[in-house]
């Protein structure tokens, strides 16, 4: 099976986090991988950190947000913000996907 490296980035979620915590990922899937199967190995790498102020964190590739994550403590655990099953490959043609805090969130 032929495969792709993505690469995932995270905002710290305190100053500790930004010391301590990785904020880089680096996920290996299948070239024809979808935006919520990278999604699924985010979560289940237990990357994104949260807090009792930031329980979702927007997901974006380039200025355009494509999914909000929200903390396990939720029953919805992610908002996705264009079809989840969209191709990896046409969405995120970079291979690069972006979390940061919003105040929309």
């Amino acid at each position: 099976m032929e495969t792709r490296t993505f690469t995932v980035y995270r905002e710290a979620v305190c100053s500790a986090d930004d010391q301590l915590g990785p904020l880089e990922l680096t996920c290996v899937l299948p070239v024809d991988a979808t935006l919520e199967q990278l999604v699924d190995a985010v979560r289940g790498a237990g990357f994104l950190q949260f807090s009792s102020t930031h329980r979702a964190i927007t997901g974006r590739v380039g200025d355009a947000a494509v999914v909000c994550v929200h903390a396990t403590c939720f029953s919805t655990r992610a908002t996705y913000r264009i079809e989840p099953r969209t191709p990896l490959a046409v969405c995120m043609p970079s291979g690069t996907l972006t979390f940061a805090w919003s105040q929309a969130d």
